[in-house]
């Protein structure tokens, strides 16, 4: 049997398993965002603060232990510069009594009280070049020394380092001192440098075990501690917690595989436990203080948290698809219900009404389909049956509307004209209305250009001229570019007839007429049709404009009753409003009238319309 891919397999799961994967799916995800946001943001901090924790301890430390060595570097500097033991050092400052007198009254005095003031430092010494200067525990002779190798590597380094920290040696056996052969620092400060050959030196001995006692003596935790470790992975000093065997294992191979001269935190393994190190240099020693902590004692208060969340995370994940599974169901009665009624509507029966019992969104849903139902049989019944068709035989009608009283007039003339024998009048008016015959009866086409449209209006105007005793003029101002474009026909003829019809209704002077057209941005033209007539007075126009702001829908009257209750007072025009119809259905909202007059002062009519296309 051939296994269909994973899509197919879904197609044919029903839509209550679809409906609840998807809420598991909905569910799972965002719940699954937020375990994995709280486990980063409040479980894993946890153990983060442990290690913060232990970070932050070592940086106390270092900061300590750095004190002391800024206190141990002042007291040198006290001692180094204290100006009668600067000249009890110079070969010959004092003569021998001079420096006798001087070295029981005021220097044995001052070194005996320092030592017994500062034994946490160690011992201390001198080695001067004044050889006149009985040796004791403080001075021993530069001659004695100068050609050991740590002696010519002092007075190499102190040129350049001030002062200058030897690195931890075996205490020296000097006469007079006590060898304990512990691991020391040495500090030297250079005495008499200014003097040429007289320079002597300032030894202090600082005890490892017992400079570091109180950084190792703090334990990070029950099985952790601080080391003292050289940089070349030397341990100097080790807390108690660890045993022998264990320290020996760390210097011979963890600790010289770590970068002790930087700050720094990472893991290692010590006989098979793992720790987290970190690591805070002491520079002027060359030693680091290394903090051991166990993984184990790490992880364990976050652990226990961390299983708690996880299984709340279970039990709340199946709780959801509990519910998600039980919502499914109920939510796919009301599912089934509607797709019924909708397969109803589908067919043709918009009277259907699903029934509704509830306020949640399926419900709502129904509701809709109801009233869409209800809307799409009222479209149906009103505005396609009765509206669409209303509009097309209003359209219809404007276009073969004449006037009959112009008619009528213009062949009464003509018969006038026939009785005085005025032929060639006759022929031109026969001619002119013939024109106009054809033009308003033509069907071939809905749109014309421009220029047929104007020719349209000379023949009019010339019959009207025959009835006013040549009172009217037409003027053209129209670019040779826009003679072709297209508009409907019988579009600017009416506009033409009202500027008679109204303009010369008590005007007793010559009616100029004139038509105009020009680009407009966005690919406009805009068609003006202007007179010197008598105007429309402020009250009028308003009304007029209010009636033209109105959409085409907004009519009370059919346009075809509207025109034929007002052709009496309009000498049977087109009219503004059928103009304003007819641009609104040939062109929709892109197309817009304007208009401006004023009593005694003419009238303006406008028309915004899309450049049509040319012939």
């Amino acid at each position: 049997m051939r296994l269909l891919p994973l899509p197919g397999r879904f197609r044919r799961f029903s839509f209550k398993s679809k409906l609840f994967l998807s809420y598991i799916l909905i569910v799972l995800i965002p719940v699954s965002i937020s375990a994995v946001w709280i486990y980063n943001e409040v479980i894993v901090p946890m153990r983060g603060e442990r290690i913060q924790s232990v970070d932050q301890t070592m940086s106390q430390l270092q900061t300590a232990v750095n004190k002391e060595v800024d206190d141990i570097e002042k007291t040198g500097y006290l001692i180094s510069t204290n100006i009668v033991l600067k000249k009890a050092l110079l070969k010959r400052y004092y003569d021998q009594s001079e420096l006798i007198d001087v070295m029981n009254t005021s220097i044995q005095s001052l070194l005996s009280w320092f030592a017994s003031t500062h034994q946490d430092i160690g011992e201390f010494r001198f080695f001067t070049v004044n050889e006149t200067l009985p040796e004791s525990d403080f001075f021993l002779p530069v001659s004695r020394y100068s050609g050991e190798i740590w002696f010519r590597t002092l007075q190499e380094r102190i040129k350049t380092t001030y002062p200058y920290w030897e690195s931890w040696h075996v205490q020296r056996d000097y006469p007079y001192g006590k060898k304990s052969n512990d691991p020391v620092y040495s500090l030297f400060y250079p005495i008499n440098e200014d003097f040429a050959g007289e320079t002597s030196y300032l030894e202090l001995e600082i005890d490892i075990d017992r400079f570091f006692s109180k950084s190792i003596s703090m334990a990070l935790s029950p099985s952790g501690g601080v080391f003292a470790v050289d940089w070349s992975g030397q341990l100097l000093s080790v807390p108690r917690e660890f045993d022998e065997s264990t320290t020996q294992q760390a210097s011979r191979d963890a600790f010289r595989r770590i970068d002790l001269s930087v700050a720094g935190q990472g893991n290692m393994e010590l006989n098979g436990v793992s720790y987290r190190y970190a690591v805070q240099p002491i520079d002027r020693l060359h030693t680091s203080l290394v903090g051991l902590l166990p993984h184990s004692e790490i992880n364990r208060p976050w652990a226990k948290t961390r299983d708690a969340f996880l299984l709340l995370i279970l039990l709340l994940t199946v709780l959801l698809a509990i519910l998600s599974f039980a919502l499914a169901g109920l939510l796919i009665k009301k599912i089934v219900r509607i797709v019924g009624n909708v397969r109803k509507i589908q067919n043709g029966n918009f009277k259907v009404r699903i029934p509704v019992k509830g306020e949640d969104e399926i419900d709502l849903l129904a509701v809709n389909i109801n009233s869409m139902a209800g809307q799409i049989d009222d479209l149906v019944n009103r505005v396609y049956k009765s509206q669409v068709s209303q509009k097309e035989a209003e359209l219809k009608a404007l276009q073969a509307q004449i006037n009959p009283h112009f008619l009528f007039n213009t062949l009464e003339t003509l018969r006038m004209m026939a009785e005085t024998e005025d032929q060639e009048k006759l022929s031109d008016a026969i001619a002119a209305l013939g024109n106009i015959m054809r033009y308003n009866i033509y069907n071939g086409q809905e749109a014309i250009a421009l220029e047929t449209e104007l020719e349209h209006i000379q023949d009019y105007l010339h019959i009207q001229n025959l009835l006013l005793n040549q009172r009217v003029s037409l003027e053209c101002a129209i670019p040779e570019s826009l003679m072709a474009f297209r508009i409907p026909n019988l579009l600017l003829q009416p506009l033409v007839e009202n500027c008679i019809v109204h303009g010369m209704r008590g005007f007793s002077g010559r009616l100029t007429i004139r038509i105009s057209a020009e680009d407009l941005p966005d690919h406009l033209i805009r068609y003006e049709v202007r007179d010197n007539g008598m105007g429309i007075s402020p009250e009028r126009l308003d009304a007029l404009r209010d009636r033209l702001s109105r959409e085409p829908d907004q009519k009370p009257v059919p346009i075809v009753a509207r025109e034929a209750a007002s052709a009496g007072s309009r000498s049977g025009s087109i009219g503004l409003a059928n103009v304003r119809d007819r641009i609104h259905y040939c062109y929709g909202s892109s197309a817009g009238m304007e208009i401006d007059a004023s009593p005694g002062g003419g009238t303006i009519v406008a028309l915004i319309l899309p450049a049509n296309f040319i012939l």
